[in-house]
Parts: C-alpha cells; structure tokens; sequence
C-alpha cells in the first residue's frame, strides 16, 4: 500500500516540478515589481489593501513552491503528504478569511484597488483553492490517492490568480506612482 501511494505521488513530480519554477518565477518578479517601487509601496499603509494584495499574491505562490517541494520528496507516504498540505491549506484559507472580514466587513480606509477586483481575482480563486486543497489533504490522510487529479485545477488557477494579480499590482503601483508624480 505504502509503494502504490509513493507511486501514485511520484506520477506528479514532473507537473510540480514546472510549476514549482513557474512559481519561484513569478514570486521573483513580484519581489523585483514591489522593489523597484518600493517608495509607492511604503506610501501605502502596511494592512491598506496593496500590502495586503501583495502579501496574499506572494502568498499563493508560496504555497505552490511548498506544494511542489512536498510532492518532490521521493517515496512519500500518506501522512508525509497529507499533513503538510493540510497545514498550508489551513493556514492559507485562514489568511484569506481574515482579507474576506478586513474587506468586505470592517474598515473602509482608503482603497488603492478596486473591491470587486479584490474579491475576483485573489479572495474568490484563494478561497476555492485552498478548500479544494483541503479536501484533498484529508482524502491523502486516509491514504486515498483518487483525487489528486484536482490538484491540478488547485495549482493552475492559483497560477494564473497569481499572474492576473501580479500584474494587476504592477499596474496598481505605476497608477500610484504616476498621480504621486503628477501631484509633486
């Protein structure tokens, strides 16, 4: 039992192998994008909805490298696999709650993006994602390998969320940094 799942996992490792790159990829243009304008980004309050954009964008593809690098690790077993995607799961759909309260419920501090592109392009996608992720966690833990073809919708939207709202932050950071210039 323990070789079919080890098996079952290593089927995979080339998609997260290429995923894993695409992720470290866009996580390095996001670092280079907030570090070319980092003084647009310091403008920003630290919990106003850019950081908090960034910080979740950067996030998810976070989670992809750790996904990746989990599933890369030769001769896994159930609970190898399962209880660290559980935990990125958990913690990844906490941090969306937490964004779904803080913009949907509470403050209405200045915005910087737009709340519908907030919740279209990061929290909706996140939340689906990381509940799928989930799901599939728990189904690992008992040693059921059947759906682990739905990683990848978990793993290619998260992709392409990332890439939307990677270049939706970019876009968002020269809008401020041309009407900081047009005001100086």
């Amino acid at each position: 039992m323990v070789e079919d799942f080890a098996a079952a996992i290593a089927v995979w490792q080339p998609f997260y192998n290429l995923a894993g790159s695409a992720a470290f990829t866009l996580a390095g243009l996001i670092f280079v994008a907030v570090s070319i304008n980092i003084g647009m980004v310091a403008l920003t309050r630290e919990q106003g909805d850019l950081v908090q954009f960034a910080r979740q964008t950067l996030g998810s593809f976070l989670a992809i490298m750790i996904i990746s690098l989990v599933f890369m690790i030769p001769g896994q077993d159930r609970y190898g696999t399962g209880l660290p995607l559980l935990s990125i799961g958990v913690l990844m759909m906490w941090r969306a709650a937490k964004l779904w309260k803080k913009f949907e419920f509470e403050s209405k501090e200045q915005r910087f993006l737009d709340n519908a592109l907030f919740r279209s392009e990061l929290l909706v996608p996140n939340t689906v994602c990381y509940a799928v992720l989930i799901f599939i966690s728990v189904e690992l833990l008992y040693g059921n390998t059947d759906y682990l073809g739905w990683m990848t919708l978990v793993i290619i939207w998260l992709l392409a969320a990332g890439s939307l709202s990677s270049w939706f932050l970019m876009l968002s950071i020269a809008k401020l940094a041309h009407g900081d210039k047009a005001n100086g």
